[in-house]
């Protein structure tokens, strides 16, 4: 959408946004200040749209805080990862923990890294494993649910004894890959999700019909 706004040359249509914060209550963005915010972002190309960048960093924290808490504390979404991405799991959940802690901990705009974001990983992987973190995944290799192209993959590679603190997290990881990992956990989720035991339906009008009988029998 901002790339449409910067390039595109047209008279920009918008209402107000209005968004429902609960049953009787929503919160609501004024057409002028919509209309101003995409003006700035279409005069201004070369510069950086803070509230959506914002918002951008803001998803990208969540889906991998979200992520990281999963894969440590839910035992059948782990199993089921490590299954899919067998070989290639190792490398991908250290580069979800990396980010997560970046993200979790960085104050400042351009998500600069700090010695604490890094350091332990760092240590473990000089000494259990290999500090150098590579995660090649290719959809069309790994998933037969996958229908598209052969050349669709993600492809990371992390050295941890070369990050400095001061280092910006898209130094490290491009922003287009950043995008493909975040929609490889929003895919390991759905795909997690249809392999669960639906819940069975009840019909509790009948089961609180059934409990008010039972007690007015007992009277």
């Amino acid at each position: 959408m901002e790339h449409h706004i910067k390039s595109e040359k047209h008279e920009i249509t918008v209402a107000d946004l209005r968004i429902a914060t609960g049953e009787h209550s929503s919160f609501g963005i004024k057409l002028p200040m919509i209309k101003s915010l995409m003006n700035q972002i279409h005069e201004n190309p070369d510069k950086k749209n803070i509230f959506g960048y914002l918002i951008e960093v803001s998803a990208f924290r969540g889906i991998f805080g979200i992520m990281r808490e999963l894969l440590d504390s839910n035992s059948p979404f782990f199993t089921y990862s490590s299954q899919r991405l067998w070989s290639q799991y190792f490398s991908f959940e250290q580069s979800i923990r990396l980010i997560r802690n970046v993200l979790s901990h960085t104050t400042t705009s351009g998500i600069i890294l700090n010695i604490e974001d890094f350091v332990k990983q760092r240590d473990f992987l000089i000494h259990e494993k290999d500090p150098v973190v590579k995660f090649d995944f290719v959809y069309a290799d790994n998933w037969k649910e996958r229908t598209g192209s052969k050349d669709y993959w993600i492809h990371l590679e992390l050295n941890f004894t070369k990050f400095q603190e001061g280092q910006s997290l898209f130094d490290i990881i491009s922003l287009h890959q950043l995008y493909m990992l975040a929609e490889l956990c929003s895919n390991l989720c759905e795909l997690c999700a249809s392999t669960l035991p639906k819940p069975k339906k009840t019909n509790s009008l009948k089961k609180n019909m059934k409990t008010v009988w039972k007690m007015e029998r007992k009277v």
